[in-house]
């Protein structure tokens, strides 16, 4: 008997093909460089050059993550409702555009207010890239989001990189590039997207012990639960993944490693990324039959990174501490929204792939902030413990919770 219930829609014959992988790709990967050229800049440019205070460049990457959770949220909802072919060609345009105004002004307040724009119109794409995602029947839905968070890092990577080398006092020429990126991706999606979507129409019962499959879209509860709880478990594992990109860096300064080597530990990241995720998307499958023992597995890793954070002192203890993160959300991070794929029925696909782009865009918002009150109130080694042991019971929390009840969920195709 398989692990859960089986409700699986096995369609007619399409009378249209359906989106190919490789362009989906190859848009989720201009979308990410795109992106790419903004986050590594802004605190630099912002205080070094606009000259505004740490709080002010805090409080403007708050609000350009809260406008991602709108973007992603509304996308969401809006894609099983209308044609998500042109609702996405909308957001590639209005975020070209938002790009395009920086090339010739970039100047205090136009610079914070397009990068809060920025901030809706990416995450408004990256929720249709997800939902797209879940179009693609003739692979594996595994493999689809593992490929899609394979070469958005790998985006990530190439971005970082371009922004080390090009970036002098003037991010004119970056937003330039920005630009270029997404006419490119627009004229990839307006090609290659618009394909219909195709409402499954038969019903196959694969476990006959099974309960009846209806005909209605009611999402079972147990369905609704398991998700939210992997879903505000991201929330939580992203607001202490956020001290990476925050306050680790004053951590390590505070030990006297240069800067220069805590920017390497994010090429260390970018690097085994794309290995870990070129290797799961290779034999995956063979290792992780249970997409959720694949989420657990994941969860250590992310846990064995913060202990060793408590008694880092060198810098090879940083390395490795990157090292098993990467590891660990290379594994898990993919998962949750292949999972909210599988357990979603065809007409609230976009409204959970959505919140599957919310939930860490809320916890990158308050990872700083959060780190920073424990920080100030206890220690840089209490914030790890604390991230430790967090991890360490929402891990806790979805063994006992999935294991128990997972036999009940209902999958759809």
């Amino acid at each position: 008997m398989p692990f859960f219930k089986l409700k699986g829609y096995l369609g007619k014959e399409r009378t249209m093909k359906e989106l190919k992988l490789r362009y989906l790709l190859l848009g989720a990967l201009m979308d990410s460089i795109g992106m790419s050229f903004v986050w590594p800049l802004t605190t630099v440019y912002m205080h070094n050059i606009l000259g505004h205070s740490l709080t002010i460049v805090g409080i403007v990457l708050m609000l350009n993550s809260v406008a991602s959770i709108i973007g992603s949220f509304v996308a969401g909802q809006l894609f099983d409702r209308y044609d998500g072919y042109y609702l996405l060609l909308g957001g590639i345009v209005f975020t070209a555009l938002s790009m395009f105004v920086l090339v010739f002004s970039n100047d205090w307040p136009v610079y914070p207010i397009m990068l809060i724009l920025i901030g809706l119109g990416t995450g408004w794409i990256m929720a249709f890239v997800n939902a797209l995602g879940t179009t693609v029947h003739s692979r594996d839905g595994r493999f689809v989001f593992n490929m899609l968070y394979f070469v958005q890092n790998m985006g990530v990577m190439i971005g970082t990189a371009v922004v080390g080398l090009m970036f002098k006092d003037n991010v004119a020429p970056l937003f330039a590039v920005s630009t270029g990126l997404y006419v490119l991706f627009f004229a990839v999606a307006a090609i290659n997207y618009h394909v219909k979507r195709e409402r499954p129409k038969q019903k196959h019962q694969m476990d006959q012990n099974a309960n009846v499959a209806t005909n209605t879209e009611k999402l079972p509860h147990v369905n609704t639960v398991i998700m939210y709880t992997l879903f505000i478990s991201l929330f939580l594992i992203w607001i202490f993944y956020q001290q990476w990109n925050s306050n680790i860096s004053v951590y390590m300064l505070s030990l006297h490693i240069p800067l220069k080597d805590y920017s390497f530990l994010w090429t260390v990241n970018g690097l085994f990324i794309l290995i870990v995720q070129g290797f799961l998307s290779w034999q995956g499958g063979k290792f992780f039959k249970d997409p959720f023992h694949q989420v657990y597995f994941g969860m250590l890793f992310l846990i064995a990174s913060f202990v060793i954070l408590v008694f880092a002192k060198a810098y090879w203890s940083f390395v490795l501490a990157m090292i098993i993160l990467t590891i660990g959300e290379a594994i898990t991070f993919p998962q949750i929204p292949a999972i909210a794929n599988l357990l979603s029925p065809y007409g609230m696909k976009g409204r959970y792939q959505g919140l599957a782009s919310s939930f860490p865009s809320a916890g990158r918002a308050l990872g700083p902030l959060v780190g920073s009150l424990i920080i100030d109130t206890l220690s840089f080694v209490s914030l790890f413990v604390v991230a430790s042991v967090i991890i360490a019971l929402i891990l806790f929390i979805n063994v006992a919770l999935i294991e128990k009840s997972k036999h009940e969920l209902i999958e759809y195709k």
